[in-house]
């Protein structure tokens, strides 16, 4: 049985985050070990309870934040102490855990997990270079990922792997499979302030600039003429909070528009959704999407990243270009008014969305391992 440390630098338990743990639990526990390194933060309890109620071993880092120098003596120590076979380092934006780099020995073979890359200069670049040179093998969660790896660092292409992301579906289907007609009707009267007739438009996502949240919003004027009925509720916490209730504000349209903030039970609340959209500007992978899938959620998003590579137009969602309130406008009012094509696109993503299993992720990631394993022995 092969040793396998995940590393990571975050200062959340988010959706990159919750992909380790998934990832952890559904790997060959014939084959490898996964333990979890991360810093003491207050705001990591969740993660840290959840690995530790899985049976996995955390190791936590006493330091301050993200610069802390501590970071590398005390990985370099564990790293010693422990000897794992393999470091899995998470990262959360391209230049993030650098000081395990810096303190991992020469001779610990690193996988790398690029959740959202993006292009460096200047020192992070240079630096960036210098650990890819460290690391065995980079996986992305996405092809276009990928892609935009390749073109940035072009000489470690060949050593660059594609892993989407995956979703647990027994559990999830779990989460909703017993919901009764009374909890569903508690959900939408309580948490969505609506009335039987009300058709929800559902959007979750952080508030903030790249998820495109405003141009959903500025859609919103049109759909709501011609389907009062209409009615959308926005899940997430995030810096654009303040600039998205002004829009809302402006454009008259806050008896019809909620802003949720954060949620606990998501697979519910997509299940008493009419529509679900993720109208993201930029998007890595979009693991929301699996769950409207799995939740059988029409679904309407944009042609960014790796959301093409998740759903196709027509046949398992609506896509539209990223920043264009008028293809929004457009999809949302088809859903809306076509109910078999809504019926359609939900039962075909259903049965797709199997693809993107957490057993089939953990598969291609342990073959990986095992490549980079056999060129280290």
């Amino acid at each position: 049985m092969k040793k396998v440390f995940f590393y990571t630098d975050t200062p959340i338990f988010g959706g990159a985050e919750r992909q380790m743990l998934l990832l952890a639990r559904n790997l060959n526990k014939e084959k490898y070990q996964p333990s979890l390194l991360c810093s003491n933060y207050e705001s990591l309890q969740p993660m840290v309870d959840a690995w530790k109620a899985s049976g996995f071993d955390v190791h936590q880092l006493n330091v301050m934040h993200k610069h802390d120098p501590r970071h590398y003596f005390q990985i370099r120590s564990l790293l010693k102490i422990k000897r794992p076979d393999l470091l899995h380092i998470h990262l959360w934006n391209p230049g993030s855990c650098r000081y395990a780099f810096l303190a991992a020995p020469n001779d610990l073979p690193i996988v790398t997990t690029e959740h959202d890359p993006f292009p460096l200069s200047g020192m992070k670049k240079m630096l960036k270079m210098k650990y890819l040179k460290k690391t065995a093998e980079t996986i992305t969660v996405s092809d276009a990922n990928k892609e935009l790896m390749a073109s940035l660092y072009p000489e470690f292409e060949n050593d660059i792997t594609t892993v989407h992301n995956g979703i647990d579906l027994q559990n999830f289907e779990k989460t909703i499979v017993h919901l009764t007609s009374q909890e569903k009707n508690k959900i939408r009267t309580h948490i969505f302030d609506a009335k039987p007739s009300d058709r929800i438009i559902l959007s979750i996502a952080t508030l903030h600039p790249r998820k495109g949240l405003n141009y959903l919003l500025e859609a919103m004027p049109t759909v709501l003429e011609k389907f009062p009925d209409a009615k959308l509720a926005i899940v997430g916490e995030g810096p654009q909070k303040k600039e998205l209730e002004k829009i809302i504000s402006r454009l008259k349209i806050d008896h019809r528009v909620l802003l949720l903030g954060y949620q606990e039970d998501i697979p519910k609340l997509l299940k008493c959704s009419e529509i679900f959209v993720l109208p993201s500007i930029k998007e890595a992978f979009g693991l929301v999407l699996l769950e409207a899938l799995a939740a059988q959620t029409p679904i309407i998003a944009t042609k960014v990243g790796g959301i093409p590579e998740i759903v196709q137009h027509m046949k398992t969602a609506l896509l539209v270009e990223p920043g264009n309130s008028q293809e929004l406008t457009d999809a949302l009012s088809e859903l809306l008014r076509n109910s078999a094509l809504s019926q359609k696109i939900a039962f075909v993503g259903y049965h797709h969305v199997k693809e993107f299993s957490a057993q089939a992720m953990a598969e291609k990631t342990e073959r990986v391992y095992d490549k980079v394993l056999q060129q280290n022995s």
